[in-house]
């Protein structure tokens, strides 16, 4: 059964990185969101930055598995309007979804490669001397 969506106030201050408004009813929403973010304490550049491919990006995501045989849904639909009065979301981001209405499928999917360079002791240089040894790696998932 399809209805109408109605918002009286909505208020969203950032949406971001493939993440979706919907207001209404859709019948797929597939948000996704691939990112290879580094931080670095102090300024050094590599060459070959971000040609490296890594696993996160490339393995499948593993499917929930459900067996429909054994649900049972039962729906009612007292009115053919879905009324929101306000909405207020400060930010939405990587994939996400805000969606007042019906769907189908929602099928979203971020995957997130941080890197987090740092010095390796506390007497490491300033971040605007680059003439240091590299930085260790932090790798985190």
């Amino acid at each position: 059964m399809k209805r109408t969506s109605v918002v009286q106030l909505f208020h969203e201050e950032t949406l971001l990185l493939s993440s979706v408004l919907q207001i209404g009813d859709s019948q797929k929403i597939t948000p996704r969101s691939r990112v290879l973010a580094v931080q670095r304490q102090y300024e050094l550049f590599f060459g070959n930055e971000g040609e490296i491919s890594f696993p996160i990006f490339t393995k499948p995501i593993p499917k929930i598995q459900s067996d429909r045989r054994n649900i049972s849904l039962q729906t009612l639909h007292q009115s053919p309007v879905i009324s929101v009065r306000s909405v207020r979301i400060l930010a939405v981001s990587t994939a996400g979804v805000v969606h007042i209405g019906s769907t189908s499928t929602v099928d979203a999917e971020a995957r997130i490669k941080h890197i987090r360079q740092l010095a390796p002791n506390s007497s490491a240089p300033s971040m605007g001397n680059t003439q240091t040894t590299p930085p260790m790696v932090k790798d985190e998932k």
